[in-house]
């Protein structure tokens, strides 16, 4: 499928054949099949459950609390992959990042409603460890049951603190830039424009 290049390490080119295996193998497996529609619906499901429980005055600090949650998973879920940890055998688009695999989208979607509600309050830490509770020991078992998650190496309890541990860096993360925008906004002439 892809196109040969030459003087290409043997590196890359291990890479390239690997990409191009798991593309034919996504479209001769995945794509369009019950699994694969169930897994676009869960996807279409979960966004639109977000947006409507979300409260659209504090849309840019939810939305970065999402995002950067989204991209700590993508990062950690990339480590897992490539350390063989874990797997997903079913993908909505075969190639990185992944962010339509089912725990990629939920736990960001979740925690980032986990934080519009209880960041005032010291609620957030219980809460975000029921959400890591359940998100470990129910919504993967119950991923890798249906097919959709795989455990190599890795088992669920491990995934437990490091999902706190997540959303608390992350909620810190997020207090930290609009501490700073809020402080920029107090003092007088310090802005960046003309």
């Amino acid at each position: 499928m892809l196109q040969p290049v030459s003087d290409m390490s043997t590196e890359v080119e291990i890479q390239k054949l690997l990409t191009s295996a798991h593309l034919a193998e996504w479209l001769r497996q995945d794509l369009f099949q019950l699994k694969w529609w169930l897994l676009l619906a869960l996807t279409v499901v979960a966004v639109v459950i977000w947006w409507k429980l979300l409260d659209k005055r504090r849309l840019p600090e939810v939305l970065l609390y999402a995002l950067l949650t989204m991209t700590v998973m993508m990062g950690v879920d990339e480590y897992g992959e490539e350390l063989v940890l874990w797997d997903y055998p079913i993908d909505l688009v075969p190639i990185f990042p992944v962010i339509t695999a089912a725990n990629l989208l939920i736990l960001p979607l979740a925690y980032s409603l986990v934080y519009q509600k209880f960041t005032p309050g010291k609620s957030f830490l219980p809460v975000s460890v029921l959400v890591a509770a359940l998100i470990s020991f129910v919504f993967e078992p119950a991923l890798a049951w249906s097919g959709y998650y795989q455990l190599l190496t890795w088992k669920y309890y491990y995934a437990f603190p490091l999902y706190i541990a997540i959303a608390l860096s992350v909620r810190w993360t997020v207090g930290k830039i609009f501490g700073v925008a809020a402080k920029a906004q107090k003092q007088p002439g310090q802005g960046g424009g003309t």
